[in-house]
């Protein structure tokens, strides 16, 4: 099996297992976790109906480019329908669909591109998907490099080898920039012939180390098989490559080879302005980075009542004062099986949703704990209360 192929294939099921772990983010049964929508909300019913519809078209899309590759409408579909989907629903963009949908992209920008052959073109469409592989690796170990990784993200996702291992122990100042650092390594050393191997090697044992973590809390079941699938893309798209990028973009043709070559700049360029607020934190990769937003809706007891029974279940009272909040983060988890996209805009949506179960505008509250300084992990809080949020 050639590599482009098998880079089709792995994507494709690793898209579907995906939907399938998350299963009410896509075919909405008992779903109550609000959406956020992209540009404006339409009617409840409406809407569910249209995502069963898109989703049941982006299953049978994805079946029909693992048997039927070389037609170029079946990977359009997907994009079509995945394209619509996050439309009605930003939590969708999590950061594995974005990386397979950039993927598919690019392979979907240079079908029967260039004329002069499809060894040429499929080697040429190889290394830009490698480019997109690499730069994920690269900008993750990037979004690492601060205060709150080491000290508060890492930590946890450690926790369970606490009392196995004396290595792994405070402070994790060194540990956290070590690895980001590899994370780093792989992204650029995936790019380059005599590093491709070594950094293949630590791409692996990197998923398997974070697999077996995440497992070990039994936390966050859809970035599993988002490990499983790297793994796989990895050793497929690098182990004993010999594709050169320069080369292939030496060769580059046409218009279909330039509108792939802007999606893979893209993934390249546009995490640079997430550090200015400019671009999307998950689109930049900065999953388990601690760099992103993490936000709050305080209740009263009247709006707590009328919550759904998932909804309910995750708040918590603070210590001080005894107020209730629900955590947005643990509620998309409940409901959707993936975390709350962290965006600003988003937590604004759903927060105007619990806003229409409230009778007192004021006794319900967004409360937002902003992005953490780099250096030294300070960050601000800011509140909006559903008065505001309705303007």
């Amino acid at each position: 099996m050639d590599r482009l192929k098998f880079l089709k294939i792995v994507v494709c099921l690793g898209l579907i297992g995906g939907i399938l772990l998350s299963f009410e983010l896509w075919f909405p049964v008992d779903r109550t976790f609000p959406r956020a929508p992209l540009l404006f909300e339409l009617r409840a019913y409406s809407v569910e109906a249209a995502e069963r519809f898109l989703t049941i078209i982006l299953i049978i899309s994805l079946v029909a480019t693992v048997f039927f590759g070389r037609r170029k409408i079946f990977p359009a579909a997907v994009i079509a329908s995945l394209a619509a989907l996050i439309f009605f629903d930003q939590t969708r963009l999590q950061p594995w669909i974005y990386q397979y949908l950039m993927l598919l992209l690019v392979v979907a920008a240079l079908s029967d591109a260039p004329p002069s052959g499809d060894e040429e073109a499929s080697t040429q469409t190889l290394a830009l998907a490698q480019v997109v592989i690499a730069a994920l690796y690269f900008w993750s170990g990037v979004q690492k490099l601060n205060y709150s990784f080491s000290h508060e993200t890492l930590p946890a996702l450690l926790s369970p080898l606490r009392n196995i291992s004396p290595i792994i122990s405070p402070p994790y100042i060194r540990l956290g920039i070590t690895v980001a650092l590899v994370e780093i390594f792989i992204g650029g050393g995936l790019l380059y012939g005599k590093t491709r191997n070594p950094a293949v090697c630590l791409a692996v044992g990197t998923h398997l180390a974070i697999l077996g973590l995440l497992i070990a809390q039994n936390y966050n079941h859809v970035v599993w098989g988002w490990n499983v699938a790297l793994g796989f893309l990895v050793i497929g798209a690098f182990w004993r490559s010999d594709i050169s990028f320069g080369a292939a973009i030496e060769k580059a043709a046409g218009w279909k080879a330039k509108t792939a070559g802007i999606i893979v700049a893209a993934s390249i360029l546009l995490p640079i302005l997430s550090f200015f607020g400019w671009w999307d934190v998950y689109l930049s990769g900065a999953l388990y980075s601690g760099r992103t937003e993490i936000a709050v809706v305080r209740v009263n007891d009247a709006a707590f009542e009328k919550l759904p029974p998932k909804a309910r279940a995750v708040v918590f009272q603070t210590k001080t004062g005894g107020e209730k909040m629900l955590p947005l983060f643990e509620w998309a988890i409940a409901e959707t099986n993936v975390p709350v996209y962290p965006e600003r805009r988003v937590f604004r949506a759903v927060a105007r949703n619990v806003c229409r179960l409230a009778d007192d505008k004021t006794g319900v509250e967004l409360i937002i704990k902003e992005c953490p300084a780099i250096l030294d992990g300070s960050f601000q809080i800011t509140r909006v209360n559903c008065a505001e949020l309705e303007k």
